[in-house]
């Protein structure tokens, strides 16, 4: 008997919101399994014969986009298992172990982020985040959540140094890899933020920022000496000592 696959809203648990989880129910051999999809919508939002999350949802293309990818990878199973269909366990392994990828993959996460991060932040904001993605695949071309722990975030840090990044420029990277990682931590990929013991320097103070060169003091000379300021300012310019010349 071939398998069947089915998504399906299941109606024995709905939220507060009134949002069902949209599952896969997989039967074989008269036994069928219910596979959560990580989505919750409203049962009006759902197009049971086109399989499709309908546009009234606002996270409708994300959502489209993660049922396809999922059930293109089940159609697949089934083709190859289909004069012998896969009992339930061993079904639900090989489709997990297919998504594997996906599942501990850091950067295609961001990505999913991205898009339902993309709804109430600034356009200038997601594409900070896009940059920094694309700056680290050059570095590291795969990074798994395992991977990100406090010594990587130091050897992302030294790594950017010697590029001949400013620090500052390098601390705003730490602020986007900082919120990035907590979206993971918030979802349960990862278990704590390495970045609590891992100190982000919000503003590096510029030396020798106070003292002005030689050519800025004749600069200013130059404006008292043409009274192009009056009253305050020029009584300020006043007090500039002079370049004694050589």
């Amino acid at each position: 008997m071939r398998a069947t696959v089915k998504l399906v809203l299941r109606n024995d648990y709905v939220r507060k919101d009134g949002k069902q989880q949209l599952c896969m129910r997989y039967i074989a051999y008269q036994k069928d399994s219910y596979i959560g999809l990580g989505i919750s919508i409203l049962p009006k939002h759902w197009d049971a014969k086109a399989m499709m999350v309908r546009a009234g949802e606002h996270l409708a293309h994300l959502y489209n986009k993660i049922i396809t990818k999922i059930y293109e990878k089940v159609k697949s199973l089934i083709m190859n298992f289909y004069e012998k269909p896969l009992p339930i366990p061993q079904f639900r392994k090989e489709l997990l172990e297919s998504k594997d990828d996906d599942n501990t993959d850091f950067y295609s996460f961001v990505e999913q982020e991205l898009e339902v991060l993309k709804i109430d932040r600034a356009e200038g904001t997601i594409s900070n985040y896009r940059k920094l993605i694309n700056t680290m695949k050059e570095w590291k071309p795969t990074l798994h959540f395992h991977e990100i722990t406090l010594d990587f975030i130091e050897k992302f840090h030294a790594h950017e140094i010697e590029q001949g990044n400013l620090e500052s420029t390098v601390n705003k990277k730490h602020a986007n890899f900082k919120f990035l990682i907590g979206r993971a931590v918030l979802k349960e990929k990862i278990e704590k933020n390495p970045y609590e013991r891992f100190a982000i320097k919000k503003k590096i103070k510029a030396q020798n920022e106070d003292v002005l060169t030689e050519q800025e003091i004749d600069k200013l000379h130059d404006a008292y000496k043409q009274n192009i300021y009056s009253g305050g300012k020029q009584k300020v310019l006043l007090h500039i000592p002079a370049i004694p010349t050589q």
